[in-house]
């Protein structure tokens, strides 16, 4: 916990962003469009919890929303060239190296951790929490 509470103050001190949503930035910038649901599933989070995080980026202009052309009702997600400039100036976020070192764990290494993780997680009540980016805050509720 300790190196993802630095890294995110890291990466908070070099570009005025969490790093939730840099990690976001990381992963549009790997794909041209997204929905907000297939950036969720890419970020292993909850489609609220990405909602928040890209509604912020929106607002500092460094992701673009419009509506898709087949689909009125589906909001396409995109980098904007800021988006991209940022990208490639910040610093690495913890978020991509641990899905990196968990793709490359074997399958039966794999399962293990997700064992144990699971029953940590149900040891402290966690699995009964939808899944948020790390570090980021929780929506207001209206």
């Amino acid at each position: 916990m300790r190196y993802l509470r630095l890294a995110d103050r890291e990466v908070e001190a070099s570009c005025r962003l969490s790093a939730a949503q840099l990690f976001v930035l990381h992963t549009l910038a790997e794909t041209p469009v997204l929905s907000v649901a297939e950036l969720a599933q890419r970020t292993l989070t909850d489609q609220s919890s990405v909602s928040t995080v890209v509604a912020r980026l929106v607002d500092r202009r460094l992701v673009t929303r419009k509506a898709a052309r087949a689909d009125r009702r589906r909001a396409e997600l995109r980098i904007s060239p800021a988006g991209m400039r940022m990208v490639m100036r910040a610093p690495r976020v913890p978020q991509t190296q641990m899905i990196a070192a968990i793709e490359a764990m074997s399958a039966a290494r794999r399962a293990e951790a997700v064992r144990a993780l699971e029953g940590l997680a149900a040891a402290i009540g966690a699995n009964e929490v939808a899944p948020r980016m790390l570090f980021e805050d929780e929506p207001q509720r209206r």
